[in-house]
């Protein structure tokens, strides 16, 4: 299976559109984490600030560069410290 098959059928075997709104997946917009320019365009299609933004991300290189454009970057490192920082910021998780 190719990356846009493999994207598409995760989309569809786990419903993840169910609770996301939309997708920036690099097989669809050309581009690859850590090109800045794919954190750009999914910040032009949610007309969003950058500091609006929460980043998760489990690659500490991925965070920088995140972080290099403003967004905040939160490095997932176990459920419970993430539910914990999202708390910090108002975000309660079940």
């Amino acid at each position: 299976m190719r990356g846009r098959e493999l994207t598409s059928y995760r989309v569809k075997t786990f419903e993840l559109g169910t609770f996301v709104d939309f997708f920036i997946m690099s097989c669809f917009v050309h581009f690859r984490k850590p090109d800045p320019d794919l954190y750009r365009v999914a910040l032009d299609v949610a007309q969003v600030a950058p500091e609006e933004v929460i980043y998760v991300e489990d690659r500490p290189m991925f965070v920088e560069v995140a972080q290099s454009l403003n967004l905040i970057g939160l490095r997932h490192i176990d459920l419970e410290t993430t539910k914990g920082i999202f708390e910090t910021f108002g975000l309660v998780l079940p």
